[in-house]
């Protein structure tokens, strides 16, 4: 019978309010074991229970896999979690880090020194960031975070790594041949327990481990990198950059871990499909791709430095979402805001929008499209409050002047256009009733998408 779970008062604290709110997601869920969670999350469920403890406040990924094992809103805990990372930095005077679960300590550090020179096992690392799976997010995460180092997950420690971990000894002095000869014997049993118990857990994984696709995603584990066996030609190529990257069965934070690769793997992708977004773990924006591995399987590809050519479309893969077919552009003067314009975007399967406008950069009277906003924030209508320069000749900040053409673009992710976008023309002050459309020619169009979806902490130009 399972234990009855430490009670949490959401009144003690931001940590307590928000374990607390986890604990809810996964009622809500049925409340799954723990070790189901761990199945579907690639985190061990140690580490996922930590996570609603309300003791300390869990990684962004490790939040970003427990609500998506639980078929909870990622995007909206996302949000929670940076809400929750802010006001604790604010506390605190200084960024947190949130601690991961220690490793699990053991006694045979000492005897495992031996097996662990012939043949050492890198633990599987988890990662940190998006702002999150990860992004993150995703997977992201965060799958969607990101973190130079992390720290092992629990269950996997290693060989290697328990050798690390073992005090130095020394033999006492006077110390008989027969002594030496006892110990040596020992020494050989615990050895040879520790290499059957390693052989063990490879080919029986505990709950708290990911589960593998098949035979040749486990080799490929084991040597850390998948390895391409050129039956399948590859399209374009990525490299992981996080600590651990995990591959899932599908465009889903909730999907089943297949494979969990380390930093620096060089992946030969053929083609890519959209599911849950995620945030990408070097510039925090949204990305709803998902990549399809020649090994198999799918990768965010906000954990993953590179993108698709320009001219391949999305396809069809399991948990995928269909791709925007259409978007529409509206505009309003917010209350309270003088001189701002509040844009809002609607449209069929949208997950990202972004949008820019054709105006002079600063310093230069030459006008071009700029970036004016990035978002996957649909509960609010993809809004982003706009605040228009003076325009170049008299009036205010927000007052008289020229129509601007501004355009709402579906976006796959940054650097990530689709061809489904709505041009229009925007009057300063606030307009008043529809937009006026605006003709642009194709190639004018081309760069007015490619703008509105690059990534948001690059440079205009």
């Amino acid at each position: 019978m399972a234990r009855k779970p430490r009670p949490v008062d959401p009144a003690d604290g931001p940590v307590q309010a928000f374990a607390y709110d986890l604990r809810i997601v996964r009622e809500q869920a049925g409340n799954p074991t723990y070790r189901v969670l761990a199945d579907r999350a690639g985190f061990g469920a140690t580490t996922l229970s930590d996570a609603a403890g309300g003791v300390r406040f869990p990684s962004l990924e490790v939040t970003q896999a427990y609500v998506g094992a639980c078929g909870g809103d990622v995007a909206a805990w996302t949000r929670r979690w940076q809400e929750v990372d802010k006001r604790l930095a604010s506390d605190a005077g200084a960024p947190p880090a949130p601690a991961e679960p220690e490793p699990p300590a053991t006694t045979l550090a000492t005897a495992a020194e031996p097996a662990a020179a012939a043949s050492a096992t890198p633990a599987a690392p988890s990662a940190g960031k998006p702002a999150a799976e990860s992004a993150a997010q995703a997977d992201g995460t965060a799958d969607g975070a990101s973190a130079d180092a992390a720290p092992p997950t629990p269950g996997t420690t290693a060989p290697a790594d328990l050798a690390e971990s073992a005090p130095a000894r020394r033999w006492p002095v006077g110390w008989t041949t027969a002594g030496t000869a006892a110990v040596l014997a020992l020494t050989v049993v615990l050895v040879l327990v520790v290499v059957r118990s390693t052989s063990s857990a490879a080919n029986h994984p505990s709950a708290g481990a990911a589960p593998m696709a098949s035979a040749s995603a486990m080799a490929a584990s084991a040597v850390g990198c998948p390895a391409a066996d050129g039956a399948t030609p590859a399209l374009f190529a990525g490299e992981t950059y996080n600590a651990t990257t995990r591959v899932r069965a599908g465009a889903s934070l909730s999907a089943d871990v297949v494979a969990q690769l380390p930093s620096g793997c060089r992946l030969a992708l053929t083609g890519f499909c959209l599911g849950d977004v995620v945030l990408d773990t070097t510039s925090g924006s949204p990305d709803v791709r998902w990549f399809r591995l020649a090994t198999g399987g799918y990768v965010s590809s906000a954990v993953v430095h590179g993108n698709p050519p320009a001219g391949l479309r999305p396809a069809d893969c399991p948990d995928g979402v269909a791709p925007a077919s259409s978007i529409a552009l509206a505009a309003a003067a917010p209350a309270g805001a003088p001189g701002a314009l509040e844009l809002r975007a609607t449209g069929d399967h949208v997950a990202i929008v972004g949008y820019a406008a054709y105006l002079p950069r600063s310093g230069s009277a030459m006008p071009q499209w700029q970036q004016i906003g990035f978002t996957s924030e649909a509960a609010t209508g993809f809004k982003v409050t706009w605040r228009p320069a003076a325009p170049a000749e008299g009036g205010a900040a927000g007052g008289g002047g020229p129509a601007v053409p501004v355009v709402a673009v579906a976006c796959f992710g940054g650097d990530g256009p689709t061809a489904v976008a709505d041009a229009r023309l925007i009057a300063r002050p606030a307009p008043t009733g529809a937009l006026p459309g605006a003709e642009l020619p194709e190639a004018d169009l081309a760069r007015a998408r490619k703008a509105a979806c690059r990534y948001p902490d690059q440079g205009h130009g």
